[in-house]
């Protein structure tokens, strides 16, 4: 595999940005018979581009199924096109992949490419697979901070959760001085207009049952069922962390690349 670290410069976010990219390379192929599929993967809300190679063994799922992995980053987005920054959500639907495409010569015909993400990430890769699911064929929704507004309770609470801390600032700059969610960008109302859609993306979902999200996470979830014809959910032991996230990746990725289809509620974790 090859693994560049770099930036570009983002026409929806007036910025130059980091842009990391895993590509299949065994050392002597330059040129590939065809262009290999694609995994756009979202960091979270305390994470950036980096935190998912530091963290994870993505590098060496992607040799096992010959995949490139784009890693974009948005700041403390929430993945939205912010009132006060950047368009992080018009980035990543609109261009992530049409620079991955003429930059590094991946496919991104939809039956190729995949989008996933963690905490804020997997809000962010089920709104843009639910939103465009013309453009991604695959979601992987991992712990998901899917309910925006319960995000903000928490970040308001003593005691609340330190991965939380700066949140109702981030608030502020996303969507405006009253810090009120938007409708048209809340999980369960774009889940009720994907049902209209002429194609659904094929979504799995996890999250840890000692979780912090897991209410959030299991209210999706029957959403999800209710609405999706590709959907598929797994849940065991644990909290908001890696280990979760590394197995998360690999699961997702063995269920949506591998060979044939597998009935992960009935495999051990």
């Amino acid at each position: 595999m090859a693994f560049f670290m770099g930036t570009i410069y983002s026409k929806s976010m007036l910025q130059d940005t980091a842009f990391n990219v895993i590509l299949p390379h065994d050392g002597r192929r330059y040129i590939w018979t065809e262009p290999p599929k694609t995994l756009i993967l979202l960091h979270g809300l305390s994470d950036s581009a980096a935190t998912w190679i530091r963290r994870t063994a993505i590098e060496r799922y992607a040799e096992r199924y010959n995949l490139a992995v784009i890693i974009p980053e948005v700041q403390r987005s929430w993945y939205q096109d912010m009132v006060y920054g950047v368009r992080a959500f018009h980035y990543i639907t609109e261009e992530v992949l049409d620079i991955a495409e003429k930059m590094f010569h991946v496919s991104t015909k939809r039956e190729d490419v995949l989008i996933a993400g963690l905490s804020m990430g997997g809000y962010g890769a089920l709104r843009c697979a639910l939103e465009k699911p013309e453009k991604f064929k695959y979601c992987g929704a991992f712990s998901g901070a899917y309910d925006l507004k319960d995000m903000y309770r928490m970040a308001t609470e003593p005691g609340g959760e330190s991965v939380l801390t700066g949140l109702v600032e981030d608030y502020g700059a996303i969507f405006g001085e009253r810090k009120e969610v938007p409708k048209e960008v809340e999980i369960p109302e774009i889940i009720c207009k994907v049902k209209n859609k002429p194609v659904q993306p094929s979504v799995y979902m996890m999250c840890g049952t000692e979780d912090f999200l897991y209410k959030q996470t299991c209210k999706v979830r029957e959403l999800c069922e209710q609405s999706l014809s590709d959907f598929c959910y797994e849940e065991w032991p644990g909290h908001h962390e890696w280990d979760m996230w590394d197995e998360a990746i690999e699961r997702m990725l063995k269920l949506f690349l591998g060979k044939g289809r597998i009935d992960f509620q009935n495999q051990d974790k």
